[in-house]
């Protein structure tokens, strides 16, 4: 019995120490490319809002984020980029001086309702009085803490519409 172990012992040593490494064979042909992906974030989210005016009556706006996708903690920790057009075509980004520098608007950010609120003033801070500024819509660009890239060095200048736009692979619209 201990010979047909031994035996059986040495046959299996004696297979595994003539195994020989094999060699490698030669590169195959490259694959075709794949096609490029659109660039962006999956993370960013964007919301649009509707038109209004800015009167010396009407200088607060709600921008209500209560949906799903944006929870309380959220709002806590995300970056909240507002930007407003106006009749005249341009993007102004908020808090900041908009329309001619006729106004600086400034936004509150509010967890427990997921609200937005811009409120507009006299560029030197005092109740807004001057003329009536049509808004063609908000846009509220919501970057999650985890994709936020501004630091001292910041890869883009938020207060630069399109710049930002292009850096999140987002529309212009």
């Amino acid at each position: 019995m201990k010979t047909k172990i031994f035996i059986a012992v040495f046959a299996i040593f004696a297979a595994l120490v003539s195994c020989k490494k094999a060699e490698k064979g030669e590169m195959g042909p490259a694959g075709a490319n794949g096609t490029n992906g659109t660039n962006g974030n999956a993370n960013v989210k964007v919301f649009y809002f509707g038109k209004d005016s800015i009167t010396t009556s009407r200088t607060s706006f709600n921008l209500s984020l209560s949906v799903s996708s944006v929870t309380p903690n959220m709002m806590d920790s995300s970056a909240f980029l507002v930007y407003h057009l106006v009749s005249n075509g341009a993007w102004y980004t908020a808090p900041g001086l908009g329309y001619s520098a006729y106004y600086q608007s400034r936004i509150y950010t509010y967890s427990s309702t997921r609200s937005i609120y811009m409120e507009v003033y006299n560029p030197d801070g005092t109740a807004y009085t001057g003329s009536q500024v049509n808004i063609l819509k908000f846009k509220i660009v919501v970057i999650p803490s985890s994709d936020y890239k501004g630091s001292r060095k910041k890869p883009v200048d938020f207060n630069d519409y399109n710049a930002t736009m292009k850096y999140y692979g987002l529309s212009l619209d």
